[in-house]
């Protein structure tokens, strides 16, 4: 009997042709499990897709990839059935587990899908409130930075303006007492003390601010070309920033949006939680047909596998008694040859030693007697 749809609910066409009244089931079963291979294999496909970041058609290999794996899993399972109740109550356990992590891998990200419009709308007012948050604290680092250069900037020009004031004001003092009696402090015009006083002081003003202005200049452009290259790398950095945070939507962040939409709606969470629980129970529909076609049934299918697996066996403990029996035999037959190997050396040995005794004198000859004749 040919195995078809039964291959995929662990079906043999050796065993189907003594119980073909299991076909009908196992096909049934077998279609229902190819059907899921499709269906999971589109599931993970969309779960793909969430995972990376990436459109559905760039994953597409993962629908058949996975769907030969799904049908591999589900006839190994259904084909580890027997007929003991308590093996097949103790092998459901793992693939219940396995059930479990299938619709968490493909529901979570589905669920994002189903929500992806109040995902994107919580994902945009994060953005924002990052976006804001990154540029005050880079703004805040810089404008700190720059305002000290500025400071700097504008003691280094006070200082300058102070210089200059000195020489203006001594100067002018000087040329009060030189000619202006309106403003002189001693109302003696003339190029008297006074005058040669304000004189020096102008000239000592005018040297110092010669001096300083070099310095006073360096320290100037070096404090605004600092203040040039932080603005570029503030614009920079809040640059990088912005799309730094702009282009984080990976799992993970639609993951945590769509925990904020539960938080915020109860009712989304209670969805989510039935969706889950809708995944896993159509994925273990195959098991729990087996199971209840066992339990209701007997399971005809499986007492004859188990038959035909106790008529391999009793070939397989023919093979072993022959297999002994022969090597019994190989070992007597071993026994049996040394035995008769140690009564021949033993007799051989007393005619080997007679020969020895009267061979010894010839082979001693005149050359060993001609010392002792000395």
């Amino acid at each position: 009997m040919r195995t078809g749809w039964a291959w995929f609910a662990g079906g043999d066409g050796f065993v189907l042709r003594n119980v073909p009244s299991e076909a009908s089931f196992l096909n049934g079963l077998g279609m229902w499990v190819a059907g899921m291979a499709v269906v999971s294999g589109f599931g993970m496909t969309v779960a793909a897709s969430q995972w990376w970041s990436t459109s559905i058609t760039n994953v597409l290999w993962v629908l058949p990839l996975w769907a030969v794996l799904y049908c591999l899993i589900e006839r190994l399972v259904l084909k580890s059935f027997g007929t003991s109740w308590v093996w097949n109550l103790v092998l459901a356990v793992p693939r219940l587990v396995l059930s479990l992590a299938i619709a968490l891998v493909i529901g979570l990200p589905v669920a994002q899908v189903i929500y992806s419009g109040s995902i994107n709308d919580e994902l945009s007012k994060t953005t924002t409130a990052r976006i804001h948050e990154a540029t005050n604290q880079i703004t805040r680092t810089y404008d700190a930075k720059i305002a000290t250069a500025q400071k700097e900037i504008a003691a280094a020009q006070a200082r300058e303006a102070s210089l200059q004031r000195k020489v203006t004001n001594s100067r002018f003092l000087a040329d009060c007492e030189a000619g202006l009696q309106s403003c002189s402090q001693t109302h003696k015009l003339g190029r008297g003390p006074y005058y040669r006083r304000d004189q020096r002081r102008a000239a000592a003003a005018a040297a110092e601010l010669k001096r300083a202005r070099p310095q006073i200049e360096a320290t100037i452009a070096a404090n605004r070309q600092k203040i040039a290259t932080w603005r570029v790398a503030e614009s920079s950095q809040i640059a990088n920033r912005v799309a730094t945070i702009k282009a984080d939507r990976d799992f993970l962040a639609r993951q945590a949006a769509l925990d904020r939409v539960e938080k915020a709606n109860p009712a989304v969470t209670k969805y989510v939680e039935f969706f889950l629980a809708f995944l896993i129970a159509i994925d273990l529909v195959a098991l729990m047909l087996k199971l209840t076609h066992l339990f209701s049934t007997g399971g005809a299918y499986e007492r004859s596998a188990a038959a035909l697996r106790a008529t391999d066996l009793v070939e397989v403990h023919r093979l072993q008694e022959r297999a002994n029996v022969l090597t019994h035999r190989i070992k007597l037959e071993s026994l049996a040859l040394q035995g008769a190997d140690e009564v021949r050396l033993q007799g051989e040995a007393p005619r080997e030693s007679e020969l020895g005794l009267d061979l010894l004198p010839s082979l001693r000859g005149p050359a060993t007697a001609s010392p002792l004749g000395d």
